[in-house]
């Protein structure tokens, strides 16, 4: 394992995706980047005081490639065990890749493959208070409980845990995983405006996550289905 420390870096999950990968788990953690960003390149705000990381995940010969559409769940699944470890909040996970204190955004996964490898990038508000024009839409750990913690102390506890938790999806306790995020499914309930390309909207009520991983969407008499990556969730 070689970890690669930054106090300012354009993107932890760029630099691992462009790097030459010499050993099988590589971890980049930086204090500030300058080119932060989510699915679909939405800016995160990515101030000092956060968590802003990296790291990698060799792909197994014992998965098959179609189970790993359901990573982002997994890591949001194994997230969440940890900040409940953390500190006791009422923690969300919002399908796919986010994490939310109440309505707002703690927490965000990116996760991208390069050859036989998986970079996965996580932003994660822990002491960080000022989130300038995202104000009203994010909250961090030391908003919601007044603490200072240690930053590299729960970034390297969310990747240890996470390596042990992918383990337990490996061995075949997917449903267990799906059951548990079930449980905290930020989207359950709630209305949802769904663009499924330029010209093709829709919307209607959230579910729950489904075996394989997609999300069910009730309009009108109709139960949809809407796989990861194939639709994105708009804002009202």
């Amino acid at each position: 394992m070689k970890v690669y420390k930054f106090d300012e870096i354009d993107s932890t999950n760029k630099f691992l995706k462009e790097k030459n990968r010499e050993n099988e788990v590589e971890i980049a953690i930086a204090k500030k980047q300058t080119m932060g960003r989510g699915r679909r390149g939405n800016k995160w705000s990515s101030q000092e005081g956060a968590g802003l990381f990296s790291f990698t995940l060799k792909k197994s010969e014992n998965i098959l490639e179609e189970e790993y559409l359901k990573l982002p769940l997994v890591l949001g699944y194994s997230l969440l065990k940890t900040l409940k470890g953390i500190a006791d909040l009422d923690y969300k996970f919002k399908w796919t890749n986010d994490i939310y204190i109440k309505e707002k955004k703690l927490s965000g996964i990116l996760v991208e493959k390069i050859e036989d490898f998986f970079i996965i990038g996580i932003g994660l508000n822990i002491n960080n208070c000022d989130f300038e024009e995202f104000e009203n839409v994010a909250t961090s750990l030391k908003k919601e409980t007044g603490k200072n913690f240690d930053i590299e102390k729960i970034v390297l506890k969310v990747i240890e845990d996470f390596y042990e938790n992918f383990k337990f999806f490996e061995e075949g306790n997917w449903n267990k995983i799906l059951k548990f995020i079930n449980e905290y499914n930020f989207l359950f309930g709630k209305r949802i405006k769904i663009k499924i390309s330029e010209k093709n909207q829709t919307e209607g009520l959230a579910g729950d996550i489904l075996e394989n991983g997609m999300l069910e969407v009730f309009e009108g008499k109709e139960i949809k289905k809407y796989n990861i990556g194939e639709i994105h969730i708009m804002k009202d």
